[in-house]
């Protein structure tokens, strides 16, 4: 099975640049990279997808999606505003993630379990994951970078933190890789009991680190040496529940949001220069 490794240098360098020695992360100044508040375009998603609960960039003008009660990656065609394609994977459940990686599409169960596949394809792998304790995971996303997957926890653990695992693909193991303590997102003015990622994704530029919540509405994020860069609030006309958080290479940003008894839609943000 699976390991679960609990090594501080792990936890402190899991992107491979070391937190402070102090103990407090310091927040850096930049300037955040989109008018969230301006959408460049609405994609109003089928009645397939009203409850869509991941995103994942696919092939140019194509997204991945999955929804939360039925085990089918949906391709999303951008350009024709239309479902191309889908894949059904298993059964009924609550999927959370979806990524694109190594040719092969990944999706989280909220217990933490994994599926890859090639897309269409009837081999279907599935990989159970041991987790300490009992947790609800939502976000996924797969960094280039590590050649590894994130998983976000969303409920459970610790009561005063906040924990991403990585599962590393080619060496099959996960791993304890980041921990966001309490008191740093209340001293970045988020409010801690509200971060409860619902979605995750890392910027193709950057290598930062983009966490969505639903319950409090809002994006954070952080950078790979573990510092809040930017808190963004989530307008809640504009983003009904927002799930699912993604981004194209040249960083336009995709934010899924279900549709909570209308229809789910996909809103596009131009990367701001």
């Amino acid at each position: 099975m699976k390991r679960i490794q609990v090594a501080s240098l792990i936890i402190a360098c899991f992107l491979g640049a070391c937190n402070s020695k102090k103990g407090n992360q310091e927040s850096e100044t930049t300037a955040f990279p989109y008018d969230l508040k301006t959408p460049a375009h609405r994609f109003t998603l089928p009645a397939d997808l009203e409850e869509v609960s991941g995103l994942s960039y696919y092939k140019e003008n194509q997204l991945l999606c999955v929804q939360d009660e039925k085990a089918v990656a949906y391709i999303y065609d951008l350009k024709k505003e239309q479902i191309a394609d889908s894949s059904v994977f298993g059964g009924f459940g609550d999927y959370e993630g979806i990524e694109w990686a190594n040719d092969e599409i990944y999706t989280l169960k909220s217990n933490g379990d994994l599926y890859h596949f090639k897309p269409f394809s009837k081999e279907i792998a599935r990989i159970p994951m041991d987790f300490p304790g009992k947790i609800e995971l939502e976000g996924l996303a797969y960094d280039s970078q590590t050649n590894r997957l994130m998983l976000a926890v969303k409920e459970g653990g610790k009561k005063d933190e906040k924990v991403v695992y990585m599962y590393d693909i080619k060496t099959k193991v996960l791993f304890k890789g980041m921990v966001i303590k309490d008191k740093v997102l209340t001293a970045a003015g988020v409010e801690a009991h509200k971060f409860k990622p619902s979605g995750l994704a890392v910027h193709p530029k950057t290598g930062d680190l983009y966490f969505l919540t639903s319950v409090g509405k809002m994006l954070v994020v952080i950078t790979r040496k573990g510092q809040i860069a930017a808190t963004e609030p989530l307008d809640p006309k504009l983003f009904r529940q927002p799930e699912g958080i993604c981004f194209s290479p040249d960083g336009t940003l995709y934010i899924a949001s279900e549709g909570a008894g209308k229809e789910g839609y996909v809103l596009e943000f131009a990367n701001q220069p």
